[in-house]
């Protein structure tokens, strides 16, 4: 028994008939039939049968196919280790992606690239069901699948998950829903659509938001490249599916706006080998590509890029003293964490963030929110229920509530919210339901 023939045994298993293992490893079907039959003779066990015109394994066969794919993955470390002594010359590594996620993860692997392994990039956009194919030309292959989609054929492929990527409304900063926060399915029946060819994924996704809405979008223009949608997207009126993290974004002119009563998403997902995963080049390239989507997502966390607020700096008299307090506090309104350091910390939610620091020129040794300058800070807090658990919850943690006598409307009638401050003089305001606007009351 030989190394090739254990490759037959490990690719009949996945192929299924002799002709197509022959086509794959560029070889008559005859060898193939020939290398079977001596096989066969060696081990005196029957290893296929036919079905039709498919070759079926035995138990045996499988046994010996699964064993097959275990000897090419020590092949690959033992290949692998050479290489590591002599500084991994010659190792090269495959990948291959389609075009939104290429751009916006594979320049990345160059700016690394100096000392690693030598990088062979392909573009392939292909139908979800055929990216598993590619596998036996790249080591990596990075594909995408809607979250309706059949799942990878895992017990042939290794599959590790970059991102879930949400679509979101793609449209000039100059439209009339350019400054929402969200927009439902409905407001956008009456719209102008830049809509991908039939069968991709975000033509796909804008069906789903049509069936959302209930009637059947206009589509101006069937666009597949989204540097061409978001020029023309910038020109007029149009809008267009736009996946949050990967699509282009340069132009300042151009805005994603989440929908808020229909979620699609897209998996972006890296699919191999295992065998392919055991070399150190490969391994070393896919965690590349996950420090890569993740500061994608860090970039990227919200989907609205246009005119905004990009962060608040609060200067605290003595932070130690007053981290916790305020770590509670972002935490129960969805901040999260992103840095620390002895003097401070940043919080992040939908692209702003808060920073809490100390410094050496303070004027003054305490905080007065009466005096001119900024009053006190306003986050959204989702439900009415999860407002009220904040501002019940207060007390506890630092934050005593201000205007209880006038709790939840002391904004107006239509506006949910509790104000709160804490022991060093800041005052917050906790908003229920995002887009409900009423009347505000004078800031005391």
């Amino acid at each position: 028994m030989n190394l090739s023939q254990m490759r037959i045994m490990r690719e009949l298993a996945e192929r299924g008939t002799i002709a197509a293992v022959a086509r794959h490893l560029h070889v008559t079907a005859p060898a193939i039939s020939q290398q079977l039959a001596a096989l066969h003779r060696e081990l005196g066990v029957a290893l296929t049968y036919r079905v039709g015109r498919e070759i079926r394994l035995t138990e045996a066969g499988m046994a010996l196919a699964e064993m097959a794919g275990t000897v090419h993955t020590l092949i690959d470390r033992a290949a692998e280790t050479v290489r590591e002594y002599g500084g991994d010359i010659g190792a090269r590594v495959r990948v291959a992606a389609f075009q939104s996620a290429g751009q916006a993860l594979l320049p990345g692997l160059l700016e690394d690239a100096e000392g690693g392994p030598s990088l062979v990039f392909g573009e392939h956009d292909v139908a979800q069901p055929e990216f598993a194919e590619l596998v036996d030309q790249y080591d990596l292959i990075i594909a995408h699948r809607m979250d309706h989609d059949e799942p990878w054929p895992s017990e042939q492929l290794s599959v590790t998950t970059l991102l879930s990527e949400p679509f979101d409304v793609a449209m000039s900063v100059d439209h009339p829903l350019a400054r929402r926060s969200s927009v439902s399915a409905a407001e956008l029946a009456d719209e102008s659509w830049i809509a991908a060819h039939a069968g991709f994924a975000p033509d796909v996704a804008l069906g789903v938001v049509e069936a959302t809405a209930g009637v059947r979008f206009h589509r101006a223009h069937r666009v597949n490249d989204y540097h061409l949608a978001a020029s023309l997207i910038v020109s007029g009126e149009l809008l267009a599916l736009f996946p949050r993290y990967t699509a282009p974004r340069a132009d300042p002119r151009l805005v994603l706006v989440p929908l808020e009563d229909v979620r699609i998403a897209r998996n972006i997902d890296v699919l191999a080998r295992p065998h392919a995963l055991a070399r150190v080049a490969v391994a070393g390239t896919l965690e590349q590509l996950q420090d890569g989507a993740d500061a994608l997502q860090r970039e990227r966390p919200s989907a609205l890029v246009g005119p905004g607020l990009h962060h608040v700096e609060v200067w605290l008299a003595d932070v130690e003293a007053e981290r916790a307090s305020w770590a509670w506090l972002l935490s129960g309104v969805g901040f999260s964490q992103e840095s620390e350091w002895p003097g401070g910390e940043s919080w992040e939610a939908g692209g702003t963030y808060v920073s809490l620091t100390a410094s050496p020129n303070l004027s003054a040794e305490s905080h007065d929110r009466r005096r001119p300058g900024v009053n006190h800070l306003a986050f959204r807090g989702g439900t009415r229920e999860a407002v009220d658990a904040i501002m019940a919850a207060g007390p506890e943690r630092g934050w005593r509530p201000l205007y209880q006598d006038r709790y939840p409307h002391a904004g107006g009638e239509q506006h949910y919210a509790g104000w709160l401050e804490n022991e060093a003089g800041f005052k917050v305001e906790v908003v229920a339901d995002p887009g409900l606007n009423g009347s505000r009351a004078d800031d005391v």
